[in-house]
Order: C-alpha cells, then sequence, then structure tokens
C-alpha cells in the first residue's frame, strides 16, 4: 500500500494545541487517500493519550529535539509508506480553508520542495504572489510548514542529526536541498551568492504558542548550522549504528499494526464515495457561515 500524499504533524507537549490541529487537517483536507502520522518527541502532557483516543498514528520516542522529531515524520511518510509529496506542520500551523493541501502537493511537485511565506517575512520577499505557480521569492525561510516531493528526500536527505533542541535545522536543510535544485535559487548580486527560497501561502494559520527553545540552545544551532553549510552532502536520519537502531526501532513500532492505519480519516468514519458521513463529520466542525 502507498499514499499519494503525507501529513505530518511534529509535537512536543502541546496536547490541546495539535488536537485541535488534527481536527482541522482531518475537517480541511480533501486529497483521497492521503496518510497522516503525528510525530511526538516524548511529550509528557498526555498527549500520546490523546491521540490515541482520536485514533491518530504517531511515530515517537524519548525526546532528540525538533531535526530528529521531524525526520521520524519524513522518513515514515516518504520511505516507509510510499508518498510521491509529504507534507510537514509544526503543531502550531493549522489549515485554514477547504482543499489547503492542494496549492502544497502542485508546488512540491512542481519545485521539489517550498516553504511557507509568512507575513512577518514580508520585508525579504523579492517577488511572486505566493501561489504554487508563481511562489514568493524570499531571502528568509522559515519552518511552520514545508511540503517535499519523495525525490527531493531520496537525493538531498532529511534533517542533520546533528542539531538538537531547537531552531535553524530547517535552514541548513532547504539550503542543502536548494543546492541539488528543489526548493530555491543560487544567485549572484553585486559579486555575492544569494539563496533565493521559494514560499507559498497555502492557506495556513499560526495560532499562538509557547515556545520549547531556549536562546543557548538556538545560538548552538545557529553556530553549528554555519558550519554544516560548506559540507552539505546527503544526510541520513541518523549519525551512527546506534543511532540508526534507535530510529529503526522507533519506525517499526510505528508501522507494527500495518500501513492502513495512517489513512488520514479513521476507519469506522470512512463510508463509500456519495454516502453522508464520514469527512463530512468533521466539515461540519468548521463549516464557513
Amino acid at each position: 500500500m502507498s499514499f499519494p500524499v503525507g501529513i505530518g504533524i511534529v509535537t512536543y507537549n502541546r496536547r490541546e494545541i495539535v488536537s485541535d490541529t488534527i481536527d482541522r487537517v482531518r475537517a480541511f483536507t480533501r486529497q483521497p487517500g492521503a496518510a497522516l502520522v503525528v510525530a511526538d518527541d516524548g511529550s509528557s502532557d498526555g498527549t500520546l493519550e490523546m491521540l490515541r483516543d482520536k485514533q491518530v498514528p504517531v511515530i515517537t520516542g524519548v525526546n532528540m529535539g525538533i531535526a530528529w522529531n521531524k525526520n521520524r515524520a519524513l522518513f515514515l511518510l516518504s520511505q516507509m509508506l510510499g508518498c510521491e509529496t509529504v507534507i510537514l506542520l509544526e503543531d502550531d500551523t493549522q489549515p485554514s480553508l477547504a482543499g489547503w493541501e492542494t496549492e502544497w502537493v502542485k508546488a512540491a511537485q512542481r519545485w521539489g520542495h517550498v516553504n511557507y511565506a509568512g507575513e512577518w517575512m514580508r520585508e525579504h520577499f523579492i517577488s511572486g504572489t505566493g501561489t504554487a505557480d508563481d511562489p514568493i521569492r524570499s531571502r528568509m525561510v522559515t519552518a511552520q510548514c514545508a511540503a517535499y516531493s519523495r525525490a527531493a528526500l531520496t537525493y538531498g536527505g532529511y534533517f542533520d542529526p546533528h542539531f538538537t533542541g531547537y531552531g535553524h535545522e530547517h535552514v541548513e536543510h532547504t539550503r542543502r536541498l536548494i543546492r541539488i535544485g528543489y526548493g530555491g535559487t543560487e544567485e549572484q548580486h553585486d559579486g555575492a551568492e544569494q539563496v533565493v527560497f521559494k514560499l507559498i501561502s497555502g492557506d495556513v494559520t499560526i495560532v499562538s504558542s509557547v515556545s520549547h527553545g531556549d536562546p543557548a540552545g538556538v545560538e548552538r544551532n545557529l553556530d553549528l548550522a554555519r558550519r554544516l553549510m560548506a559540507t552539505q552532502g546527503y544526510r541520513a536520519p541518523w549519525l551512527d549504528d546506534r543511532q540508526l537502531r534507535q530510529f529503526r526501532a522507533e519506525t517499526e513500532s510505528a508501522m507494527s499494526d500495518g500501513p492502513e492505519r495512517f489513512h488520514l480519516t479513521p476507519r469506522e468514519a470512512r463510508v463509500p464515495q456519495g454516502q453522508p458521513g464520514g469527512r463530512g463529520m468533521f466539515s461540519r466542525l468548521f463549516r464557513r457561515t
């Protein structure tokens, strides 16, 4: 079994926020046969119990930081479930319109990789309208939502597992993908190289949340990103055999009940096309008036 589109939500100790994000993903996604997984980075606030009650498939383990946690979702969706497009959401990034995933899928298949055009970055925008056909060209990139083609991950690899905690792992990863032709360009301006990122608006909204980052950790990751960008070859999700065994154990545990459980819509809510119920029951939660 393979899925055309996979949606991954990464979370850590934000039970109420991720619960709402899941509801909105289920309500507003229209892609037939989409897959869903939540990557949980060792939450201790009841997140796992909530996911079990909502019948949401999860991949989890001990707290390893956001780079490792994003790799949990990316690897499972692209390599284990064969998704041609993977959309990765941070837990405070919520779909706001029915069919929100359409532009993300289209952009990922056209450009290989795209990121979210946050309004707070507008001063860094160069051109573009933020659609899949005309993405914004930006001097800055943010991490709240991103989409990847399977080819981009196959050739460019995953988030560098040297990163721990929070911060800057997405910049290194996107710049690495750009170097091999996915998600942006490297241009010369006034004798200096400039990296230009491709961004789309994508019908998502960022909700207020408390950050788990700390200034010292962010600064450490910034220094690491600067050093890693000088050697931007392919990255596996693990550093060594010990980490490989850990990552494999987490993935195999998540897959132990088979791929069927990763359907976006819970089994009992699925109905034959044309009959009432199913996805519509989620849509009614957020019907616009």
